[in-house]
């Protein structure tokens, strides 16, 4: 087989897959993951059932794929906090707003992801597994925070990772538990500006404070 025959094939695969996956996100939004079965699945992305089974193993793995998705998301917004000159508490801001506002973006589909892990041993260990990552690097981010003097050294650097967690997970819930709940975010961010605030300490908010202006002062410096 020619390369591009190879590459012709591997397009129509990544397509394929592509389609299914649109289609189970549209099913578990409609109709929740438990009602949502692969011969649907299969169906809505104009498929043979045995073609579902070529590109994902199972119906869990593709919630697991959706949670991926969103904890890529939130790695790259902290990537590029950190990449903008921004401290180490603006990193942990980052990362627990974008994890807010990824599941903000369909409450019916973050419903379903989040049922998905309560009725999936499969999925529920994956999620957990994936958020013990990000979990991780936010214990990292509080103690190098703390090392800068920018949050107070009082606090477990996990107890201030867990807080934040919390801060998003108890959004994430009433969220999507909740019709007439706010969006996501407008509900997460006051939240974890409460938590870090409580977090900091005077000489806390002075370094962050420094932090911030001379932010500004670059990003006026890159328009000029």
């Amino acid at each position: 087989m020619t390369r591009e025959a190879r590459t012709a094939r591997q397009l129509r695969a990544d397509d394929t897959r592509a389609r299914l996956f649109a289609a189970a996100a549209e099913a578990f939004t409609e109709r929740g993951y438990n009602e949502t079965t692969v011969d649907e699945i299969a169906r809505r992305a104009g498929v043979a059932k045995g073609t579902f089974f070529i590109h994902f193993a199972s119906k869990a793995q593709v919630g697991i794929e959706l949670v991926k998705i969103q904890l890529r998301a939130t790695a790259r917004a902290r990537a590029q906090a950190v990449e903008a000159g921004g401290s180490p508490v603006d990193a942990l801001e980052a990362a627990v707003l974008m994890l807010g506002e990824q599941a903000g973006a369909s409450r019916e589909l973050s419903r379903a992801v989040l049922a998905a892990g309560l009725m999936s041993r499969e999925v529920g260990g994956a999620t957990d597994a994936l958020f013990g990552e990000i979990y991780q690097q936010l214990i990292a981010d509080a103690r190098e925070a703390q090392q800068q003097k920018l949050l107070a050294s009082k606090h477990d650097p996990e107890t201030i990772a867990s807080a934040l967690m919390a801060s998003y997970l108890g959004a994430a819930l009433h969220f999507t538990s909740s019709p007439r709940s706010k969006e996501l975010i407008a509900v997460l961010r006051p939240l974890i500006e409460a938590n870090l605030d409580g977090f900091r300490g005077t000489q806390g908010q002075g370094q962050e404070a420094s932090h911030a202006s001379k932010r500004r002062v670059s990003r006026s410096r890159a328009r000029r």
